[in-house]
C-alpha cells in the first residue's frame, strides 16, 4: 500500500498545508508493529491481524481500529511467450510449496519454475500463505517453499519477470496493470470452474474483485489506536472521502462500496 498511502499524504497536504504525513514502507508486519510500538500513527495492512498481533496491543491496553480503505487483487504474472494462460488454486499450492516445479505439469513448456516471492514482513506474503498454502491435516500451517527466490517489494517482482521466461512472481495488481512485458495469469478455484481473470485488457476487472469472484481478492486496511486524535480523524475521513476514494481508482486499487 506504499504507494497509494504516499498519494494520499502528498494530497492531502496540498489541501492542508497545516498537516504533515509521513509515510514509511516496509511491510503489513512492520505497520502494525510500529502502531503497537507507538513509532506511528496509522498502521496500513494488507491482511488482516494476526492474533499475536491482537494480544500485542491487547498487553499494552491498545485498542486497534479498523477502517476498511479499498479494495486489491493479487496477480499472478508471468513471462509473456509462457503459454500458460491460467492456474488452478491447487496448481498455484503446489508450485509455491515446491512440489511441482516444471511447467509442463501445467501445459507448458519442458522447463524448471522460477518461483518468486516476497518477504515474511510482507501482507501479500501473509494472504497468500493463509489462503492459498492453508494448513496440512494435523492443522499446522503449510510453508512456501525454501526454493523460492525472495524479492524486497512488488516495484522488484514486475520487473524481474521481464527478465525471466520461466519465472512466476504474485503482487498487488496495481503494479501490473499499466506495465508491460508481463502475462497476467487467469485463476480457477478448482479444475472445474472457469478461470476468472483479474483484468480486461488494461483494465481492472473491479465487480469480481470487490464481490471475491476472483480468488485473490482481498480488503485493504488502515488500523488507529484509539481514542484517536482529532487530526487523526481528519485525515482517516479524508481518505474514505470522494477524493481519497478518487486517488484509490487513480492507483488501479478499488474503492470501497
Amino acid at each position: 500500500m506504499v504507494n497509494l498511502s504516499v498519494s494520499w499524504a502528498e494530497q492531502f497536504m496540498s489541501a492542508n498545508p497545516n498537516f504533515s504525513v509521513q509515510i514509511t514502507g516496509g511491510g503489513s508486519g512492520i505497520g502494525i508493529a510500529g502502531l503497537i510500538n507507538g513509532t506511528s500513527s496509522i498502521a496500513n495492512l494488507s491482511r488482516v491481524l494476526r492474533k499475536s498481533e491482537i494480544e500485542a496491543a491487547r498487553q499494552r491496553n491498545i485498542l486497534l481500529k479498523s477502517y476498511h480503505v479499498a479494495y486489491d487483487g493479487i496477480a499472478i504474472a508471468v513471462h509473456p511467450s509462457n503459454p500458460v494462460d491460467s492456474l488452478t488454486i491447487d496448481d498455484l499450492r503446489d508450485i509455491y510449496t515446491g512440489k511441482k516445479n516444471n511447467w509442463k505439469d501445467f501445459g507448458g513448456a519442458d522447463q524448471n519454475i522460477n518461483v518468486y516471492g516476497r518477504e515474511s514482513s510482507s501482507g501479500t506474503y501473509e494472504f497468500l500463505k493463509n489462503l492459498i498454502l492453508g494448513k496440512d491435516s494435523s492443522g499446522r500451517a503449510i510453508e512456501f517453499s525454501s526454493a523460492i527466490l525472495v524479492l524486497q517489494g512488488t516495484a522488484q517482482a514486475s520487473e524481474v519477470i521481464r527478465r525471466d521466461r520461466d519465472g512466476i512472481v504474485y503482487g498487488g495488481l496495481g503494479y501490473f496493470v499499466r506495465g508491460e512485458g508481463h502475462k497476467l495469469l487467469g485463476i480457477k478455484k478448482n479444475a472445474k470452474e472457469p478461470a476468472v481473470f483479474p483484468t480486461n485488457g488494461k483494465k481492472i476487472n473491479n465487480e469480481s474483485i470487490r464481490k471475491g469472484i476472483y480468488s485473490l481478492a482481498r480488503p485493504l486496511f488502515c488500523y488507529t489506536a484509539a481514542p484517536e486524535q482529532p487530526e487523526m480523524i481528519t485525515y482517516i475521513n479524508y481518505i474514505l472521502s470522494p477524493e481519497g476514494q478518487a486517488i484509490v481508482r487513480e492507483m488501479e486499487y478499488i474503492p470501497v462500496d
